[in-house]
């Protein structure tokens, strides 16, 4: 299946998809606008993603090796809540273990 088939619409016309595959030949990407409008919102991080003061305490104590359960121990709260705190850091910073977090975090100086 050709890498260029989640960009169009299985409903897309016969002369849309010709138009994507000479496109994608010449070294364009062929995007619908449906497409278009899920990456930009993919990557446009507005305000509301900044990360809380728990979330920036506790990537904190990760940096510092710190595991969930003293974590958890350290700042009065569940183990249960420690990960959904660090779900979304990991959410919030688009990475998916804690070395992507906690190098992310030094890169931008969060900790």
């Amino acid at each position: 299946m050709c890498r260029s088939h989640w960009l169009l619409n299985q409903r897309s016309p016969p002369v849309q998809l010709v138009a994507a595959l000479e496109e994608a030949v010449q070294g364009g990407a062929p995007m619908s606008p449906e497409i278009a409008r899920k990456v930009v919102t993919y990557f446009h991080r507005g305000p509301a993603t900044r990360l809380t003061t728990r979330e920036q305490e506790i990537l904190r104590l990760l940096s510092q090796g710190e595991n969930y359960r003293s974590i958890a121990e350290q700042l009065f709260i569940s183990r249960n809540t420690v990960k959904t705190h660090i779900k979304n850091i990991y959410e919030k910073l688009q990475v998916n273990t804690r070395a992507e977090a906690i190098g992310k975090a030094i890169k931008n100086r969060l900790v």
